[in-house]
């Protein structure tokens, strides 16, 4: 790994972590339901990038669990497809496909059409 490739890592973790921070203020003094899932997906995705991956597993199925339950059926798509590449990224493509497939239903549901078809591409559906 570079050094120019450091740099930008460390620049979208530090952006992350500011929408995190932003988004959690934001539920604090509004809907806490309506943010609710963000804030957890953000936190995943923190915990990931920090090699954490025990507690990003929870927080992913967290997030979705979240998105269900409050209706937010493209956040759902969302949480399911960045837990697939979780999931693939440290070596477990089985349990990623899993999420994959879920979120191309997901996105078909929201709407998302072009967005179903390029997972459904990926998951070999054609």
């Amino acid at each position: 790994e570079t050094n120019s490739n450091r740099w930008i890592a460390k620049k979208w973790i530090g952006r992350g972590e500011e929408s995190k921070v932003y988004i959690e203020k934001l539920a604090r003094l509004s809907s806490t339901w309506t943010l609710q899932n963000k804030t957890l997906l953000l936190q995943a995705e923190g915990q990931f990038s920090a090699r954490n991956f025990e507690a990003a597993e929870k927080l992913y199925d967290d997030a979705i669990v979240s998105s269900k339950k409050h209706k937010f059926v493209n956040e759902e798509a969302l949480a399911n497809e960045l837990a697939g590449h979780f999931y693939l990224d440290t070596g477990r493509k089985d349990k990623s496909l899993r999420y994959f497939s879920q979120a191309e239903e997901k996105y078909r549901e929201w709407g998302a059409v072009a967005k179903a078809l390029k997972l459904a591409n990926y998951l070999g559906k054609d």
